[in-house]
């Protein structure tokens, strides 16, 4: 039976009044109507139409599908079939979707070309709010992008270590390799990144990679490096400033703990220790390749997907890959430490997460949950001191959300054919990446 796919991404502006999500290829823009039910309306569609494999797809085989390798080393599609812990594939993955402070923009990832895009937000053009006025490919996939505070510059991080800047408005790069020099570099992958302004007004750049680094560099002098925070054990998969005070970091990823830092001196401040509140939510997608367990078969893998802080409340939410479960905590900014808030549970996978000025949105892999639960906001009550589910707003993006796609082939899909929602955790090193 043909269902809806699920919501890869979502993001708000500060007041829900417009919602931005991923469903597939496609970027959907759903806006609350001036009516008095205030009911969202579905008002601007972008498609990723790019074929896989083009000009600027290398290394791929005569069907476009790249190669992989299995647990066990042999060679198979990387096209989302067998386990649901796998490398990113090669679809028309939308990432990183990030909605600029003016809200009038939106900046997103797209794998079939490994590009940025940029698209214009105009409420004025009531048949479609969105449209794309630039496309900018790089080299190799971007992984993350970090936007400037005056939003004229955006900075792109690769799978292959390279960190590019980019001019928003400057025309479009033909022969990338050619003309543009990466700023700044790490020896592996990276996962995420932030531009950050210190105290002072100095200007920096902060990167996470597979490496359990994050590194701190000047901004434009990116070839300076200020610091290094070191502590992790395992890769970073995730990094987020909080806007509470210029100086706080925090960061996630393979390890067992939550870490808080004041990354201008360069301090680990605490950590937060989940490995006993995650255990009864890990399921056997959590156990570790047949190649890797121990006698018992007992090992288990796990890692923090997205860490994420809200604007004006001193609070962090996270959750862990493959998981029906969001952890909130409170952050103590007089002794600079992390204790767990609330933990919300919820009625399928969390897939992905991001804040407003006041509530947290996620969306889950609602595969078996038939068309419902595609989106759920979490909400701070002042009145209880707790957070919880507003389940009539999530109630009504839902709503909008099957009416305006259950007649859209391009969303509606079979369960197997479903894009790969989970591949943080196969950043993990074993011992072969060591040899």
């Amino acid at each position: 039976m043909s269902i809806i796919h699920p919501v890869q991404s979502v993001v708000s502006s500060e007041n829900e009044q417009v919602i931005y999500t991923v469903v597939k290829n496609m970027l959907l823009a759903y806006k609350k109507s001036e009516a008095k039910d205030s009911s969202y309306q579905l008002v601007g569609k972008w498609i990723d139409d790019t074929a896989i494999g083009g000009d600027n797809q290398e290394g791929t085989n005569n069907e476009g599908i790249k190669k992989a390798k299995s647990n066990e080393g042999t060679a198979v599609s990387k096209n989302g079939q067998g386990s649901n812990m796998s490398t990113p594939s090669t679809h028309a993955y939308i990432r990183n979707l990030t909605l600029s402070k003016n809200e009038d923009r939106l900046f997103a990832c797209t794998d079939s070309d490994k590009a940025i895009i940029i698209l214009d937000i105009d409420f004025e053009n009531m048949e479609n709010c969105l449209n794309l006025v630039k496309r900018q490919r790089f080299p190799k996939r971007p992984n993350a992008i970090a936007i400037s505070n005056d939003e004229k510059t955006i900075m792109i991080a690769d799978k292959f270590g390279d960190v590019y800047s980019m001019d928003v408005d400057a025309p479009v790069v033909e022969k990338i390799n050619d003309e543009v020099e990466p700023i700044l570099g790490h020896v592996s992958m990276l996962t995420d990144i932030l531009f950050k302004e210190s105290k002072n007004g100095k200007r920096f750049i902060i990167t996470a990679d597979r490496d359990e680094h994050i590194k701190i560099s000047h901004f434009p002098q990116s070839f300076i490096v200020d610091k290094w925070l070191f502590g992790h054990k395992e890769f970073v998969s995730s990094i987020n400033a909080p806007q509470w005070k210029c100086n706080l970091l925090l960061s996630a990823g393979g390890d067992d703990s939550v870490f808080f830092w004041d990354w201008e001196s360069g301090k680990l401040l605490s950590e937060f220790n989940y490995a006993e509140l995650v255990k009864p939510y890990l399921t056997e997608q959590h156990a570790a390749p047949s190649r890797f367990q121990n006698e018992a078969n007992d090992v288990v893998e796990y890692a923090v997907s997205k860490v994420v802080s809200l604007e004006n409340l001193p609070y962090v939410a996270f959750f862990i890959e493959a998981t029906n479960v969001l952890f909130i905590l409170s952050a103590d900014l007089e002794n600079n430490t992390l204790t767990l808030k609330a933990k919300i549970d919820l009625p399928g996978n969390v897939v992905s997460l991001s804040a407003c000025k006041d509530a947290f949105i996620l969306s889950l892999d609602n595969r078996d949950l038939g068309n419902s639960n595609f989106v759920k906001f979490i909400k701070f009550n002042n009145e209880t001191n707790d957070f919880s589910i507003d389940e009539p707003l999530s109630s009504q993006l839902d709503s909008v959300l099957v009416d305006s796609l259950k007649t859209n082939d391009s969303a509606t899909v079979e369960s197997n054919e479903i894009y790969p929602l989970y591949n943080v955790t196969s950043l993990k090193k074993h011992g072969e990446h060591y040899s």
